[in-house]
């Protein structure tokens, strides 16, 4: 063999050991395959239940109704409530909140904050603009639930909201349905549009929906509320049904969207009565009453009824409020 050719070969047999050694280190050092182990049963339960952790934050405020003709004290029962030092936010449709404030709590009356939710046209045809008005109170609901959120921080040191109150809140039903004629629905060109709007031209069911959903918008707020501890309750009437002709039935309902008590924890029928002595003739006296026609975080107070107020012809009034709504 030349030397060329023997120095071939060597080269050759050289290259080929460190393949072969390149191949044995990698093997060497490549990881053994460790068989697949379950996790310990604790572990697993843990890592299933992560899943869940945001859990919906505890509901500590009450959401009220209070339903009663004027004058049965709807709005007294509940800024009686009020602990001295904390706020109460009035949306006050019908005055009330801001009339019973100045006649019974000018001491504090800052603390008493009401707030008119009517948008007043300027030279239309109708004295409300519902569509503002709507928004202006979706917006008051917003500010209302910024503040709670900001309360339960533990650097705050402002005002406390304790309560928010919807004095009649059919009111709300009313602007919830024109905005469906005026802006859903494109039927109605204003607030009195809107009542004379044929009522074929909403036909479908589903429609109605749109009315249904605007006036929840706000419950929706008003839920959100009671999980930052702030109360909340909408104060209505009744709506006495009537046949054709005008008489009545002897039925009737609160003036709210039919689903809204569905989403309240409480709900109060104030009443008063004229009280007469045994040969049925009128004693002066007139008793306020409450029923708890629903109470789901008391169950022990449904279909009970407490002396709100009593007046006397010839007296001063006495006033026992409801120490329920107080927590007492």
């Amino acid at each position: 063999m030349s030397g060329f050719k023997a120095l071939k070969e060597k080269e050759k047999s050289l290259t080929e050991g460190v393949q072969d050694l390149s191949e044995a280190l990698s093997k060497a050092t490549k990881a053994p395959m460790v068989p697949k182990t379950e996790k310990p049963m604790q572990a697993q339960q843990k890592e299933n239940t992560e899943w869940f952790a945001e859990e919906i934050a505890p509901i500590t405020g009450e959401f009220g109704g209070v339903v009663g003709d004027d004058g049965t004290c709807k709005t007294a029962v509940v800024f009686d409530s009020i602990p001295k030092g904390q706020c109460c936010l009035v949306i006050d449709f019908d005055g009330g909140g801001a009339k019973l404030r100045d006649a019974f709590y000018q001491d504090r009356r800052f603390e008493f904050k009401c707030q008119n939710p009517w948008v007043m046209e300027g030279e239309a045809r109708t004295a409300y603009n519902y569509p503002a008005t709507h928004d202006k109170v979706m917006a008051i609901g917003r500010r209302a639930l910024e503040w709670a959120q900001a309360q339960n921080s533990a650097e705050y040191e402002g005002e406390r909201l304790h309560t928010v109150l919807v004095t009649a809140v059919d009111l709300w039903d009313s602007v919830a349905s024109a905005c469906m004629f005026i802006e859903d629905l494109g039927t109605a060109p204003d607030g009195i549009g809107a009542k004379i709007s044929p009522h074929e031209k909403v036909g479908m069911r589903f429609n109605w929906q749109i009315r249904s959903t605007r006036f929840h918008q706000l419950t929706s707020l008003c839920r959100e509320l009671t999980r930052h501890g702030v109360n909340v309750y909408y104060e209505t009437h009744w709506n006495y049904e009537q046949t054709k002709d005008g008489s009545m039935t002897g039925n009737r309902k609160p003036r709210w969207e039919k689903q809204t008590a569905n989403y309240l924890h409480t709900v109060l029928e104030m009443q008063s009565t004229s009280v007469r002595d045994d040969e049925g003739r009128l004693t002066g006296e007139t008793r306020y009453e409450a029923t708890f026609t629903k109470s789901r975080s008391r169950p022990d107070l449904l279909n009970k009824t407490r002396l709100v107020m009593t007046t006397y012809e010839d007296k001063n009034h006495k006033w026992n409020g409801l120490p329920e709504l107080k927590g007492e």
